[in-house]
């Protein structure tokens, strides 16, 4: 198991570059948990995050029709009298992508305060790929479709 964790600052789009090519190809990772949350400033907190194999223009434009992209998630604070100020947080993961060469992060904030922080944590197991298996998940990491 692995996990990469970190902290955003800001408004509108946000990126990051988490993982690099390592030249390893027969280790992978697959994502078995992706969660984003506030550094707990202010109300006017909402978050779309996407990771990603491929760098992205924007994180609200999420696309599970891409394969370059992995897991998804929004999370922010619902305001009103009702919710009262209650943390919501959805996310998906592509089971079955594995990762064995980068990996980006790229969030997109609709806070109003230019110092709004989101932490993030991205839980990965790692596994060990024959030749062949190797090459399928590189030509998915291209954007390719495989039939899967």
């Amino acid at each position: 198991m692995r996990t990469l964790r970190g902290q955003l600052q800001g408004l509108g789009n946000l990126k990051r570059t988490l993982l690099l090519d390592d030249g390893l190809i027969n280790l992978g990772y697959r994502i078995t948990g992706f969660f984003v949350w506030s550094g707990g400033r202010g109300n006017d907190n909402n978050c779309t995050a996407t990771l990603s194999s491929k760098p992205k223009v924007a994180g609200s434009d999420q696309d599970a029709s891409i394969n370059t992209e992995i897991a998804w998630t929004n999370a922010g604070t619902i305001i009103g009298a009702a919710a009262g100020g209650s943390f919501y947080q959805e996310r998906v993961l592509d089971p079955d992508h594995v990762l064995n060469r980068d990996l980006y992060i790229t969030m997109i904030s609709s806070s109003t305060d230019t110092n709004q922080t989101w932490n993030y944590l991205i839980a990965m197991e790692a596994t060990k790929l024959s030749d062949d298996e190797a090459i399928l998940a590189i030509i998915r990491e291209e954007a390719q479709n495989v039939g899967a």
